[in-house]
């Protein structure tokens, strides 16, 4: 009754793509957001590839039939905690998009944001990468997928402002082999990737060799000093700039961090 061949549609309800309007819509949407904190916890402590309906249910106060109201399969909670992830993301970001500075001033407080998210949130950061493939995408429904592309579009036209007022300002010029899409891809895949590497490949010996705490920083100024990305390093502190937005935009999330030894 409640296997994998269930219809996809009949989470819509649950998705929160609408604003809840009556009490009931109210009582569903607040049960939705339970079920992916707890979904959050197990695959915290269990990683994505131990996370399964039965758990999920195990650990709520809902039946397994409640459970799968909301969610079709243990790839539609997958989605279902990629597009919290990006939710929380975006709620960081927003506190930077409007800061005093030039454009890569600005984008430099979105790399910040995220490595202060991927530090907090080390599994979730990476659940993109997870919720974005074949054998999750298939199984999870159409509406939960689509709110996740609604949510990614909204993230990258935020990038692509802060490239356009870049190219609009001065202070950055690209060639015609270069394209906006290709600028918001160079930073994406590099906030990923090194975030990632360094919070959870902590074996690794190319990291036990780095002892710098702006290596984050180093390979972003590596990148934009590369596209030409102006003020340069060499004309600008961004150390100093990173410290800077850490204490004014960040400070809760500074103090946390610093409490859970991270």
């Amino acid at each position: 009754m409640f296997g994998l061949n269930c219809n996809k549609e009949r989470c819509a309800l649950f998705s929160g793509e609408r604003a809840p309007k009556t009490k009931k819509q109210q009582a569903i949407a607040d049960r939705d957001h339970e079920l992916i904190m707890l979904a959050k916890d197990l695959v915290n402590k269990e990683g994505f590839a131990n996370l399964t309906m039965d758990k999920l249910a195990s650990v709520s106060p809902y039946s397994k039939g409640t459970v799968y109201n909301h969610f079709c399969s243990k790839e539609d909670v997958i989605v279902a905690l990629c597009s919290h992830a990006i939710k929380v993301e975006m709620t960081l970001f927003n506190r930077v998009l409007d800061m005093e500075g030039s454009s890569r001033d600005i984008l430099m407080g979105v790399h910040v944001a995220y490595h202060i998210f991927a530090r907090l949130e080390p599994i979730l950061s990476t659940c993109l990468l997870t919720a974005k493939t074949p054998w999750v995408i298939d199984k999870a429904s159409n509406t939960r997928v689509e709110m996740l592309n609604q949510l990614e579009e909204q993230m990258i036209d935020n990038a692509d402002a802060i490239v356009n007022r870049a190219l609009e300002e001065g202070s950055l010029a690209m060639s015609a082999a270069v394209s906006t899409d290709a600028v918001v891809f160079a930073n994406w895949s590099l906030a990923v990737g090194s975030n990632a590497l360094i919070t959870n490949a902590t074996n690794s010996r190319c990291i036990h060799r780095l002892q710098d705490p702006f290596t984050v920083l180093n390979n972003i100024n590596m990148l934009l000093d590369g596209m030409n990305w102006k003020p340069l390093s060499s004309e600008r502190d961004y150390k100093r700039l990173w410290k800077h937005i850490e204490q004014t935009f960040f400070a809760e999330e500074i103090e946390l961090l610093a409490q859970l030894g991270r």
